[in-house]
């Protein structure tokens, strides 16, 4: 199936847009530096929260690797107050694993996050603001139609944390490595949650292909603003090794 990622833009045409954008949230987005970006994305990865990345203890040239942009993925990092404090991974779903357990539309993209571990006192807040600065870049910004997350069923935080910006949870699927949430949210439904069945029941639900009908669900409005656990790698059919969901972290 044809995607919008080799036809709308990724990955040139993506970067390019960037630099037309100055802030969201007050973050500031640019390109992933492999050179730069790298040491201290490898400290990130080292940390406890992030242990089920499995990707603690590699060296700087494997997650080099891991995180080099094809014309199927890149990763930005998200600056705020002059430091890199996020990495997020945009990707074409056709091209990964995740892409087999639902119909992929034109302009669905798929989105990996890590967020910097603490640095002094927790900002209240700021996991949030990441997460709607990262739906608006994909679904305003650069117009994809749809943001498409699979995050581990066991993250609860990040269930609470989707909800909150309007990622409406679909079905449970069995990736290669965990059992996730497949999620969906468009530029309509950003910040605007509803009710859903429980997570034990949507856990239950078929992992047959959706009919093109079939509608999503979002889970319930929390007025809390939680953080994010890590959660598990899985594989890209285009890399020799794993990439892994992005993990929140207890900022």
């Amino acid at each position: 199936m044809a995607s919008q990622f080799s036809n709308h833009c990724l990955t040139q045409l993506c970067l390019t847009q960037l630099s037309a954008i100055s802030s969201i949230n007050g973050f500031q987005f640019r390109a992933l530096d492999l050179t730069q970006d790298i040491p201290t994305l490898q400290s990130w990865f080292n940390q406890d929260y992030a242990k089920f990345w499995g990707m603690q203890g590699l060296n700087l040239n494997a997650i080099k690797n891991l995180l080099a942009t094809t014309e199927h993925k890149f990763a930005l990092i998200g600056e705020w107050q002059a430091k890199a404090l996020f990495m997020v991974e945009l990707y074409d779903p056709v091209h990964d694993e995740v892409g087999q357990h639902y119909r992929v539309a034109p302009g669905d993209c798929g989105m990996h996050l890590i967020i910097a571990p603490p640095d002094g006192k927790p900002v209240s807040g700021l996991s949030l603001k990441v997460m709607d600065a990262i739906a608006q870049l994909v679904l305003e910004k650069l117009a994809f139609n749809r943001l498409v997350v699979e995050p581990d069923q066991l993250n609860s935080k990040i269930h609470r944390l989707n909800s909150l910006i309007g990622i409406h949870y679909e079905k449970a699927i069995q990736l290669s490595t965990k059992t996730a949430f497949l999620g969906f949210c468009t530029a309509a439904q950003r910040l605007r949650p509803s009710s859903t069945p429980s997570l034990t029941s949507l856990a239950q639900t078929t992992l047959a292909l959706p009919s093109s009908d079939q509608s999503t669900s979002a889970l319930p409005n929390l007025a809390e603003q939680y953080l994010a656990s890590p959660t598990l790698a899985k594989p890209s059919s285009h890399a020799a090794s794993a990439i892994s969901p992005m993990t929140l972290s207890t900022l």
